[in-house]
């Protein structure tokens, strides 16, 4: 069945096919690496070519997909040194974005946090693991909003696009509970206003992705 251009969610053609890709890389049905065949995705999602290279374009600039030379669009292969590299970025984005928001901590930001936090625990009961990975960025962003810094948010974006790509296809539940404690730890130090013990304890979830 095609897509609908009146959707609810007010997200064009390209946009919820973009999603739809996402989804399929995020729980491996799409490997690292695989070729995106506009033609075939166009035809099995019964729209015209135009929306599917849009949506191909949305992913490259997420730094989810490639463009290689003669051989199409791909899913983009994160070395374990990129993925470093990433990591090694996103802990600094995080850091600068913790000590920003200390000063501008609020009982309102407290809860949404808290929201955000829940929505992660229930797409882990549920096992939904795509989900799980979207939700924990939504909980992120929030810091990176509080800054009001717009390239740091954009830079936020990216970088955790590719690490959760990178990371994910290779996740199971159970390394979930294990990361998902490190989370928790995060979350208490923020709840009793910790600041320096939350940028340890981020450092620690991010070190988590290198070693699993």
């Amino acid at each position: 069945m095609g897509f609908d251009e009146n959707s609810i969610s007010k997200k064009t053609i390209s946009e919820q096919i973009a999603e739809r890709l996402l989804f399929r890389i995020f729980s491996g049905y799409y490997e690292q690496g695989q070729r995106l065949i506009e033609a075939e995705i166009a035809k099995e999602l019964q729209v015209s070519h135009a929306p599917v290279r849009e949506a191909l374009y949305l992913l490259q600039k997420d730094g989810v997909v490639e463009k290689v030379q003669h051989k199409g669009v791909r899913v983009k292969i994160i070395t374990d040194q990129e993925l470093k590299d990433y990591l090694e970025a996103l802990y600094n984005l995080l850091d600068i974005a913790l000590t920003t928001c200390e000063s501008k901590w609020t009982a309102d930001l407290q809860n949404e946090l808290l929201l955000r936090f829940e929505a992660m625990k229930e797409r882990k009961s549920a096992e939904n693991i795509y989900e799980y990975v979207v939700s924990f960025a939504h909980l992120l962003q929030l810091f990176f909003d509080v800054t009001g810094n717009i390239a740091m948010l954009r830079f936020f974006k990216e970088t955790i696009f590719v690490t959760n790509v990178a990371a994910q296809t290779k996740w199971k539940m159970n390394l979930v509970e294990s990361y998902h404690m490190s989370i928790n730890t995060f979350i208490k130090c923020i709840e009793v206003s910790d600041f320096d013990h939350a940028r340890v304890a981020i450092k620690d979830v991010i070190l988590w992705y290198q070693f699993k």
